[in-house]
């Protein structure tokens, strides 16, 4: 049997990153406007629609490093629950498949591959919410790579949709747990 993993306790749930967005997204915009006290300085050069375009960009970027968070909070929620269901030996058919999947992985499954599959044919998940993570997964993966390539994602991604998204993902995990 594989080693077990000791969890952390300090992954962030979806909430806590959009609180930490909602900050970030009212400095920056305080940052742009005139209530800033050195915003005659910073900006004494810029026009006030080259202001605007700086501040759309710094937003732009905001919005796109909290997205990447909870795209990684979905993961660890997926993870965690795996986890969990592994080491309490839960009955549930979910639970069995997730062990089976411990028996011959470890901690090393594929969050695409075996626990959204799992989670599609024995959980409390749809085949479209399923789709739907695994579509965000690609606008994960083109984040955290740099966004070197233009991606072929079949939908824009932003802060919002992958926090909407990841709070259909922890109802129907929470779903599932209180089924358990």
């Amino acid at each position: 049997m594989a080693r077990r993993v000791p969890l952390s306790g300090t992954h962030l749930a979806a909430n806590q990153v959009a609180e930490h967005h909602a900050v970030v997204a009212e400095a920056i915009h305080l940052c742009y406007t005139k209530a800033n006290p050195d915003f005659e300085t910073r900006f004494a050069y810029l026009t006030e629609d080259e202001v605007l375009a700086e501040r759309d960009e710094r937003m732009y970027e905001a919005d796109a490093a909290s997205a990447l968070t909870v795209l990684a909070s979905i993961e660890a929620a997926f993870r965690v629950d795996y986890l969990r269901r592994c080491y309490a030996r839960y009955r549930d058919g979910l639970s069995r498949t997730l062990r089976a999947l411990y028996q011959e992985q470890g901690a090393r499954v594929s969050l695409s591959d075996d626990l959204l599959e799992a989670w599609k044919k024995h959980g409390a998940m749809t085949a479209r919410l399923v789709g739907d993570v695994r579509s965000a997964l690609g606008y994960r993966h083109w984040l955290a790579h740099g966004r070197y390539y233009v991606a072929r994602l079949g939908r824009q991604y932003d802060f919002a949709s992958v926090y909407n998204l990841a709070r259909e993902v922890e109802s129907a995990i929470s779903t599932q747990q209180s089924t358990t």
